[in-house]
């Protein structure tokens, strides 16, 4: 998997909880794999794209990271140096969603490093945003040589309570591949003293180069898609209630009414 340029990714997201009932759905997505820290190598490429101003599709740096001061890059290889050993020297690469028409939700951000090796990535950064409270942390990942398939894979102890209907007792199972063509990421919660996940993700997004006419199709397309994500998670998360799943509140209520 090698680094490469600027890119526009369409595709869709799978998501399937699997207790204590069954429930799993589907919606498209449009996400961008760019550098970080030049995002303008990206959204210059179409008038209607920025990464300076507010516009139709834009790449607002403080959407990113939780310092957002920091070059994010910089950042990346930072959080991986605590796993690595050492910071990753090569390139960095977000796979991200991008603001639109003034609206931004980002339940995961994928941060992926390279050291000296161009084509082997050697760590990730999952940044997740929960719902509702919109507040984020980033988990870093060592990732694995890649098995006979292409997967490489990592792990990652959950400590950001996500969703109202999972608590923090988990790891995450990650796995990602990728060509000049397509990225695919999956991603398992897998509760402590459980052999198998609860929920189960996969995304798969066709990935093709940050043209003029690659950035008009995605507006005309995708034209609100971190909206229907934002509506599409709230609409489930009623769903779920409604089937009876146990609401788990936010471990500042739980402290608040201990």
């Amino acid at each position: 998997m090698r680094a490469g340029g600027p890119a526009i990714c369409s595709g869709a997201v799978t998501h399937r909880r699997l207790r204590p009932a069954v429930h799993e759905f589907r919606y498209p997505l449009s996400y961008v794999w760019v550098d970080p820290d030049d995002p303008a190598a990206l959204c210059d490429a179409h008038p209607l794209w920025s990464s300076r101003h507010a516009a139709p599709a834009r790449f607002r740096r403080s959407d990113y990271g939780t310092d957002t001061t920091d070059a994010l890059a910089d950042g990346v290889r930072a959080d991986l140096a605590a796993v690595l050993g050492r910071a990753p020297s090569g390139a960095v690469r977000v796979l991200t969603q991008v603001r639109r028409w003034g609206w931004l939700f980002n339940p995961i951000t994928v941060y992926v490093a390279w050291d000296t090796d161009p084509d082997q990535p050697v760590g990730a950064v999952l940044e997740v945003t929960n719902t509702p409270w919109k507040e984020r942390h980033r988990y870093p990942i060592v990732l694995s040589t890649p098995d006979e398939h292409g997967w490489m894979t990592g792990t990652a102890d959950k400590e950001l309570h996500v969703s109202p209907f999972l608590d923090e007792d988990a790891r995450y199972d990650v796995r990602l591949r990728g060509t000049d063509e397509r990225i695919e990421f999956e991603l398992d919660v897998v509760p402590h003293g459980a052999a198998d996940p609860i929920v189960v993700t996969a995304m798969g997004l066709d990935r093709r180069p940050a043209t003029r006419a690659a950035l008009g199709r995605s507006l005309r397309t995708h034209p609100l898609p971190t909206h229907h994500v934002s509506a599409g998670i709230h609409a489930q998360a009623l769903r779920l209630w409604r089937r009876g799943v146990p609401f788990i509140a936010h471990p500042a209520k739980r402290k608040a009414t201990s």
